[in-house]
Parts: C-alpha cells; sequence; structure tokens
C-alpha cells in the first residue's frame, strides 16, 4: 500500500510540481489549496505525513496544524515556507510540527525529512553532525533500534540547515567538520535551539584539544572519543532524556 501525504499550498504551481516529484517517488499525494480545506480532508482520510504550507490566506499552516491535532493527535506535520517569518516558525515547532523546511526547497533534505517523519519513534530526536557517513549510518540504526529518532548530517553547515528545520533534543557533535568546525556550529545551532543538549564526538582529541574546551565552556554536556563505547553513549542518552522529561535540562 503506498503511503498517502496531503499536501497543503495555495500556490498553485508548487502544489502541481510538488505532487508530480512525489508521486514519481512512488507516494499517492492528495492536494489542498488552503487551510480549511487541508481540515476538512483529514478529518475524513488517514495520510501518512502531512506537507503544508505555513503562510496561506485564510486559516494558516499553524491554525490548521492546531485543528487537525484535535482530530488526531499524533500526525507528523512537515511545515514548509518562503518566507522567514521567525515567530510563526517558532509557533509551529513549539506546535509540535516534526520540521519548518524553506522553499526552494533542498530535494535530499525534503526526502529525507519526509522518511524520517514516517519512520519516526518515541524517542527524542538526536541530530548526529559527521562527515563519517558511515559512522552516522551506525548510530542512525543503533539509537534507532534503542527508540531514538536520529537524522544526520554531513558537514556543518548542512547541521546548522538541519537544526533549523527540526526541533532537534540531542547534537552529537563530531569537532572536524567541512565547512564549518564544531565549536562553530556549536554556536549557530545554539541560538536556534536553546535548549538543545550537546555531546561531542571526536577521534583527535589532542588535535582539537582547544576546540572541545571553547566548546565544553559554552554548556557543551560531555566529550567522548572515538571509537564510541556505545553502552556508554546509550546510557548517556538515557539520561538526558530521563533529565528532560522531569525538567531537569
Amino acid at each position: 500500500m503506498k503511503e498517502r501525504i496531503l499536501l497543503v499550498d495555495d500556490n498553485e504551481a508548487f502544489l502541481d510540481s510538488t505532487k508530480d516529484i512525489l508521486e514519481n517517488e512512488g507516494y499517492e499525494v492528495v492536494p489542498a489549496e488552503s487551510g480549511e480545506e487541508a481540515v476538512r480532508l483529514f478529518g475524513t482520510q488517514t495520510f501518512n505525513v502531512i506537507l503544508m504550507d505555513i503562510k496561506m490566506p485564510g486559516m494558516n499552516g499553524v491554525e490548521s496544524f492546531i485543528e487537525m491535532k484535535k482530530i488526531r493527535p499524533g500526525i507528523k506535520v512537515i511545515m514548509v515556507t518562503a518566507y522567514g517569518v521567525e515567530e510563526v516558525i517558532r509557533q509551529a515547532l513549539a506546535e509540535g510540527a516534526f520540521a519548518v523546511l524553506h522553499k526552494p526547497l533542498d530535494m535530499t533534505l525534503f526526502f529525507r525529512t519526509i522518511d524520517e517523519a514516517r519512520k519516526s519513534g518515541r524517542g527524542g530526536l538526536i541530530l548526529v553532525a559527521d562527515d563519517d557517513e558511515e559512522l552516522c549510518e551506525n548510530l542512525t540504526n543503533i539509537l534507532g533500534e534503542a527508540g531514538y529518532q536520529v537524522v544526520a548530517a554531513y558537514n556543518g553547515k548542512e547541521a546548522v540547515e538541519m537544526a533549523e528545520a527540526y526541533p532537534v533534543d540531542t547534537l552529537l557533535l563530531d569537532m572536524k567538520l567541512p565547512f564549518l568546525n564544531g565549536l562553530e556550529v556549536y554556536r549557530r545551532i545554539k541560538p536556534i535551539q536553546p535548549n538543545i543538549v550537546t555531546i561531542i564526538i571526536t577521534g583527535y582529541t589532542q588535535e582539537m584539544a582547544d576546540l572541545i574546551q571553547q566548546t565544553l565552556d559554552e554548556t557543551a554536556q560531555t566529550c567522548l572519543t572515538k571509537p564510541l563505547d556505545m553502552a556508554q553513549l546509550l546510557g548517556l542518552l538515557k539520561e538526558i532524556s530521563a533529565a528532560k522529561r522531569d525538567g531537569i535540562q
């Protein structure tokens, strides 16, 4: 059975082109040109993921999302926007939107986000920022099996972009990254996600010692050395999740 996506946007050209792209990837797509229409459709049909523009005439994306949550609280909504409406974006994330993506869409990030929304579990969202793609894949698999939702970024620039798009709980941050080093990434992400818990992961403790110390001084949680002790990492993540639940973090 095909995954069903409710695609909501008042821009007809964007609606048509995105629908074609998604259908070519094997999704069943139901379009809606307004928030009101989307809420009506959502009340009578079942969807795996909702892709919804934030800024629409009448009922905007966030208002539509709030109404949908009254029908089914666990819905996965990915917001898209062509505008830097920071207040509305923050509101969308605060209401529980899975992610906010900016137009024109980065299609690689777009499909990755849809895939993560479909497969998301109950654990907190972890962003792994490391240029070692094999390590990212291993962490995604291991942490996913432990109940966490994981997204990966392979360079500093992508890590910041993903922190802008996802409501991230925990950042696993390599210090040695292309484009932006770990400290630069941390300094850019922290204002976006002020409650994020950051765990430094590195195989270069001596070479990156100054950057590691600066990041720890700026409230990063701790530093783990590679190769990672997975039992230690899982134990630490469990402690962080418990602290967040208890309102300590």
